[in-house]
């Protein structure tokens, strides 16, 4: 129970804290580009559903529908979720201003590579899925963490398909060559 405390702490230190990490004019706005195609609102719904999860996961271990036994797994979880945060305000001071809450371009855009971008192209969303899936063990019930995993994927490979697109059509060979000699989210994997 402690950990899903915590969990809940940390979701709400990320959510308050994305804020300042978010640097110029370009990255305070909601409004989506023409590229977003509705990435931003299927993120949203994907937070949405995992706090419900989340929520849930106290109500559902008293009943013992899904609970992890062990408690140690909670921990972990934690340890992951920080991990996951750490990772995330990295890759977005490394973004700088470039770093926006909605898929857009701008108009001296140039295609970031230094820190965690060297190794792969959206560190940042990667971060977000380990504080998640880092917070759904946390609450210590399997049913919450497949929730928050199948959520999270199809949320994030949507997002990455078509920030992936955007940044071909709109930086063209510059980004085509980077996307030669890194990796998605997972060095070898994806």
């Amino acid at each position: 129970m402690l950990t899903t405390i915590l969990a809940y702490v940390l979701i709400a230190v990320f959510s308050t804290g994305e804020r300042g990490l978010r640097k110029g004019q370009q990255a305070q706005p909601f409004e989506a580009d023409s590229f977003d195609r509705q990435s931003t609102r299927r993120l949203g719904a994907a937070y949405a559903i995992s706090i419900i999860g989340l929520l849930a996961a106290p109500f559902l271990d008293y009943w013992s529908i899904g609970a992890i036994v062990p408690a140690w797994v909670g921990w972990i979880g934690l340890v992951i979720a920080l991990g996951g945060m750490a990772l995330r305000a990295w890759a977005n001071r490394v973004l700088g201003a470039f770093y926006t809450r909605t898929l857009r371009v701008t108009e001296d855009q140039t295609v970031v590579q230094n820190g965690p971008y060297r190794f792969i192209r959206h560190p940042g969303y990667l971060g977000v899925i380990l504080m998640w899936v880092g917070a759904g063990l946390a609450a210590i019930n399997w049913i919450v963490v497949i929730l928050i995993i199948v959520i999270m994927s199809l949320a994030y490979h949507y997002r990455i398909q078509t920030e992936e697109a955007m940044l071909v059509q709109s930086l063209g060979q510059p980004y085509a060559e980077y996307k030669a000699h890194t990796w998605k989210l997972i060095p070898y994997i994806y």
